[in-house]
């Protein structure tokens, strides 16, 4: 019996549980805001996630205030992809015009421009570290 609790004494005072990985610091320029109206929404995406139109790690809403708007979000360090919209009558979603092109501004990080379809993850696609990591996002309208 002396042995059992010898052991499980060991056990528990050199037991840790398992430490949640550090969090680094995302902030989110928004630039080329071209009026005060609605909000601008900031998805946030990890690889294999249906980047863009499936299911954002974490996203935001901003309020304008002026051409720009920052917001920063506390995460792991990994890789990601953003993509970002100004809804302009503030109805919750990005609306389109015929064959889905975005009636409303929007941008993609490392300022992405797509032609003919929604970008790729790897097009988008950035590394955040641990510490601080800022990038800018230039919205682009029609």
């Amino acid at each position: 019996m002396l042995f059992l609790v010898s052991f499980l004494s060991l056990f528990s005072s050199s037991y840790s549980p398992v430490a949640s990985p550090p969090k680094a610091s995302l902030t989110i320029d928004i630039q080329n805001i071209r009026s005060q109206k609605g909000m601008v929404y900031i998805a946030l995406f990890k690889p294999n996630s249906g980047f863009p139109e499936g299911h954002p790690t974490d996203g935001k809403k901003a309020e304008i205030n002026g051409n720009s708007t920052q917001t920063t979000f506390s995460i792991e360090p990994g890789e990601y992809a953003v993509a970002v919209f100004h809804d302009e009558n503030n109805n919750g979603v990005l609306d389109k015009r015929l064959f889905g092109i975005p009636k409303e501004p929007y941008g993609f990080s490392n300022n992405f421009r797509p032609r003919m379809s929604a970008p790729k993850f790897k097009d988008c696609q950035f590394s955040v570290g641990t510490g601080e990591t800022t990038i800018s996002i230039k919205l682009e309208g029609f």
